[in-house]
């Protein structure tokens, strides 16, 4: 997956039929924590992922990696099993 970082690509689509993701990172200052922005392809809808300390904050909502990796890994599989071509 090629990551769009720019902040006025908008509407690109994929392949697939759908929008590209525009991701834009920002690093720690001072006490902020280092942060993820993910945005929607074809319009302004965006969320925050912040992470360090070994936790990670996801629209939101605050999970050690360990809760997020056991929410998300099974998801992302699924996601690869459906696009495997059947024979």
């Amino acid at each position: 997956m090629k990551i769009i970082r720019r902040s006025n690509a908008m509407a690109q689509s994929r392949p697939e039929g759908t929008w590209q993701i525009r991701v834009f990172h920002r690093k720690a200052v001072g006490k902020r924590d280092p942060r993820y922005l993910i945005k929607c392809g074809c319009c302004e809808q965006h969320f925050e992922i912040y992470y360090g300390c070994g936790t990670l904050e996801i629209a939101g909502v605050m999970g050690s990696v360990e809760d997020w990796r056991e929410i998300l890994l099974p998801l992302l599989r699924n996601g690869m099993e459906n696009k495997r071509p059947r024979v």
